[in-house]
């Protein structure tokens, strides 16, 4: 649903000499956290530091065709296509999961979805907890740095507690602590750490005041804040999910698209602009040398509230989206910057695979501190700055239990779309099962294969599990090898033979 938001003060977004955008500002009462200010520095006045910073910016449920510099022809990207053409383009980052909330554990914790506290999206509208299991802001607070959080958390209730963010290594937090409330771009209240903070007029789905252009401020604040310790702001905004709510249409006004897909186009774009906005306060602070930005989504692109994402081509070349296992439910967009820290490989296209239960051994490896024992992940550090050995997962590891659906996630797999899904990429090699119903039940010969050479086939267009028996084999004992039970699951049958059927 599209607002309009006549009164908004506005200031410009831009990243070098790109062309800028619009967000609001409105004058707003939110408390701040003790020592920050609101005023900017003069470029150039922050000394440089000894230490990395890290930026890190999630979409949520962009597809791997959504961005310029990945193809996209109907949606203006020009800051994030920047950030590719200066930095790094990984042409093979994957999401953790194929939603939301298991994929976003995945990121925080560095567990891949067979490990992590948080397997499924939350059933009913109640969050799932963490349960504990430190995340890169806990590690990097352990160690120092100045650590915040704006936007969708999803791990808790929407009240303090201890499965609030601050809980998890997040010094602040600013924006939406639930699922179900970040569905709501004109918010009747945000969180500011234990504080839920009213925004007069909203009344959810319209307003005055747009959700992720007060948590921008936010982060930008965050920013300007001055001190001595490194930093980690991480960025979560709710876009561009559904619904498909944007404060102006802009440049995609009177085209004759579906209003659901225009503003969808609308979403993409502003959050572009927010992104050269941080780019650009980085760089006036002086801190962008020192600072490695991440740009990447949680899954691929979603077809709920009428958006189109076949209009769009939202996942690019590949089969499927959001909640499919498919190329097209996983693997998303991935973008590092730093003009100081990626001398050595700025402008290149990385085709090395990588999951997002990577990204905390890499900030680990980056801030030279001990990752916590028994994560899943491997540093990107060498393949970033090019220096050094680059370690390779013997197989990356995806999961799939079931809590909604889409006509056309359920079209790409005939009918199994309901079922438990897991699958594994070893080499040029995928393979995707499904076991006989929505339980997760250890794959085995009541499960169902498919086989695909991603080398030749990356559209996973044809079949050739039948023909390649003992690839099958190895991609089943990757499987098996990867889920380890939770309080509360099932427990498998013993000796179930590994057959393919």
């Amino acid at each position: 649903m599209i607002s309009a938001s006549p009164n908004r003060r506005r200031f410009l977004l831009g990243m070098g000499g790109l062309a800028a955008g619009a967000v609001g500002v409105a004058a707003w009462p939110v408390s701040r956290a003790p020592g920050s200010s609101s005023a900017p520095e003069e470029s150039g006045t922050r000394a440089a530091k000894r230490r990395t910073n890290f930026v890190i910016v999630l979409a949520d449920d962009l597809g791997y065709g959504e961005l310029g510099c990945y193809g996209q022809q109907k949606i203006s990207t020009p800051h994030l296509d920047r950030m590719a053409a200066e930095g790094l383009r990984f042409t093979h980052a994957y999401a953790a999961a194929p939603v939301c909330a298991p994929a976003r554990a995945s990121l925080f914790t560095g567990l891949h979805s067979g490990r992590s506290p948080v397997r499924r999206n939350p059933p009913q509208g109640q969050d799932l907890p963490l349960k504990g299991v430190p995340t890169f802001a806990t590690m990097l607070r352990d160690n120092g740095y100045r650590t915040g959080l704006f936007g969708k958390w999803g791990f808790g209730p929407d009240e303090p507690g201890p499965e609030h963010p601050n809980s998890y290594g997040f010094d602040e937090f600013f924006g939406y602590l639930t699922h179900r409330s970040a569905h709501y771009y004109y918010p009747r209240a945000l969180w500011h750490n234990g504080e839920s903070v009213p925004v007069p007029g909203n009344q959810g789905e319209s307003g005055m005041l747009y959700g992720p252009d007060l948590i921008m401020r936010r982060a930008l604040d965050f920013l300007r804040e001055p001190g001595e310790k490194p930093f980690l702001l991480t960025l979560t905004l709710p876009l561009p999910h559904a619904p498909s709510a944007a404060p102006r249409l802009g440049e995609y006004s009177g085209l004759g698209w579906d209003p659901e897909d225009a503003a969808h186009a609308a979403q993409i774009t502003l959050l572009d602009g927010y992104v050269g906005t941080l780019v650009q306060e980085l760089q006036t602070q002086g801190l962008a040398d020192d600072t490695v930005v991440i740009f990447t989504s949680d899954n691929g692109p979603h077809q709920e509230r009428g958006v189109h994402p076949d209009f769009f081509q939202a996942a690019g070349p590949f089969r499927g989206l959001k909640r499919n296992l498919y190329e097209g439910g996983i693997r998303v967009p991935f973008l590092a910057w730093s003009p100081g820290v990626f001398r050595r490989t700025s402008g290149t296209t990385v085709e090395h695979p990588t999951a997002h239960y990577d990204l905390l051994a890499t900030l680990a490896d980056f801030a030279d501190v001990r990752p916590p024992s028994g994560t899943d992940g491997l540093s990107l550090r060498p393949v970033l700055t090019g220096e050094g050995p680059v370690a390779v997962h013997p197989y990356l590891y995806w999961l799939r239990l079931h809590v909604g659906s889409t006509p056309l996630h359920r079209a790409e797999e005939d009918g199994r779309g309901r079922n438990v899904s897991a699958a594994v990429r070893f080499g040029r090699w995928k393979l995707v099962g499904w076991g006989p119903g929505a339980d997760y039940s250890t794959p085995g010969a009541a499960w169902t294969y498919e086989l695909y050479d991603l080398f030749e086939d990356p559209w996973e267009s044809e079949d050739i599990a039948s023909s390649h028996p003992a690839m099958v084999q190895e991609g089943i004992s990757y499987l098996r090898e990867s889920w380890t039970p939770q309080a509360g699951d099932p427990v498998p049958e013993p000796g179930v033979p590994i057959v393919p059927a």
